[in-house]
């Protein structure tokens, strides 16, 4: 049965989360918006730019989230030392995995995308090097955004991303139209915008962590006193879940490639109805980082009378969000597609296949709510690598190729992109599903 106790305990540690969540994506729908205010070939450039950046960010982020498991698990444990190395070990973490992640966004532009429109490509280019500027600093507030969560004091979580979006929105119009003697940047401007941005959020929530009564003692340590042991776990636990994320990301960079094939307006539209997809998104998404760090101290304390309650609850919430979004693209498309495009005539043709790519994408919102709440739930139990495992399989074996097949081997065209993204999104909700009503029965 679930009690109402454990409902508020949820909500005002997921509430902040979301609306933190949601300001990140805020974030990128003004950057979508701005790009679309340039000309579809911006927006065409950003589907691709950011489909490279968040494909990188999610790997790192999924990676990071096992610092949460772990300072929840010290934190129920009553293990100040568990969560001091912890946290020392997430740094450490962050800063080995930026060299790589840079490295990635800056060759894969000239690796992957083979655009039929040089203009894209360049400006895909310079969106991407301006963005990359920024990730070390946001990898390292992904870990103390983890660390502060953990402690349930999400709200600076909150308040430090949604003071950026004025920031980030007043940079973008500064860079991209070079006011106040700036330079006139275009869509490399978004992307440097975006940097100073990510580096933003690092220093206001590390000096929240640096002046806070609660959280400062943790961050008494030497930054040397590494311990590899430490380090391996964590990576142990985290490189499977970054694995998976990408594994996600990774399948809507590469229906963002196929669907390139039909044009301009049509990868437009994808970028369109994903931005949507993804801000809605932000919500499930938000309620499984909660429920894994919720898990992660009921195994830390031994409360295990309460897991079922909490996962079942968190399912609900989930649910109930995502139904009422399903419906909202259903009757409500126009709405959505305008915040990024003018309904001049030029874009008609884009505004009429955005509306039913977004009416496809209403549909797997409900999948995508299940997989990210199992997911965080199996992340909190320690449990990786099966869910990364099926994930090959779910994404790639089903959906990508389904997503091939349909776009080129029947009339749907780009419409089959998105149906074969449900296959690949809904398949993995069922078996993750599974994997966790088995994996709890020995503690209810």
């Amino acid at each position: 049965m679930i009690k109402l106790h454990e409902v508020k305990s949820t909500l005002t540690i997921a509430v902040p989360l979301i609306a933190a969540f949601l300001s990140q994506k805020m974030m990128q729908f003004i950057d979508t918006m701005m790009m679309g205010w340039i000309g579809p070939s911006a927006l065409a450039a950003g589907a691709l730019g950011t489909s490279i950046f968040i494909t990188t960010l999610v790997f790192g982020l999924g990676t990071l989230s096992s610092v949460g498991v772990f300072v929840a698990r010290g934190r129920g444990a009553k293990d100040d030392d568990e969560i001091r190395k912890s946290l020392l070990h997430g740094i450490w973490l962050a800063l080995f995995l930026s060299v790589p992640s840079v490295i990635v966004i800056w060759l894969a532009p000239y690796l992957l995308i083979r655009a039929e429109n040089k203009e894209v490509l360049d400006n895909a280019i310079l969106l991407l090097h301006g963005l990359s500027i920024g990730l070390p600093g946001y990898l390292l507030f992904l870990i103390f955004r983890e660390f502060v969560s953990a402690f349930s004091l999400t709200r600076v979580v909150m308040i430090t991303t949604i003071i950026a979006l004025p920031l980030n929105f007043v940079l973008n119009y500064l860079l991209i139209y070079g006011k106040w003697g700036l330079p006139k940047l275009g869509v490399a401007g978004i992307g440097y915008a975006g940097a100073v941005a990510m580096w933003f959020q690092f220093f206001v929530i590390m000096t929240y962590t640096l002046n806070n009564t609660e959280l400062k003692k943790y961050l008494k340590f030497n930054l040397f006193h590494f311990n590899f042991s430490q380090f391996r776990d964590m990576l142990f636990i985290g490189l499977p879940s970054g694995t998976l994320f990408v594994l996600e990301s990774a399948m809507f960079l590469s229906a963002a490639i196929i669907m390139s094939f039909f044009g301009v307006e049509a990868l437009a539209s994808y970028q369109i109805a994903m931005q949507c997809a993804i801000f809605a998104y932000s919500i499930p998404f938000a309620l499984g980082i909660v429920s894994g760090m919720q898990v992660s101290h009921i195994m830390g304390s031994k409360e295990y009378s309460r897991l079922k309650m909490i996962i079942v609850q968190n399912f609900l919430l989930g649910l109930m969000v995502s139904v009422t979004v399903a419906f909202l693209f259903i009757l409500f498309p126009t709405f959505f597609i305008k915040l990024f495009l003018s309904g001049r005539s030029e874009h008609q043709a884009t505004i009429q296949l955005a509306a039913s790519f977004l009416f496809i994408a209403a549909f797997f919102q409900c999948f995508d709510t299940i997989q990210a709440i199992a997911n965080g739930v199996l992340r909190g139990l320690k449990d990786t690598l099966f869910p990364m495992l099926m994930s090959v399989a779910c994404y790639w074996l089903l959906g990508i190729s389904t997503c091939y097949y349909f776009a080129f081997h029947t009339a749907l065209g780009g419409k089959g992109v998105w149906y074969g993204i449900i296959v690949g999104i809904g398949s993995l909700a069922i078996i993750l599903w599974f994997r966790l009503f088995r994996q709890i029965k020995s503690y209810i």
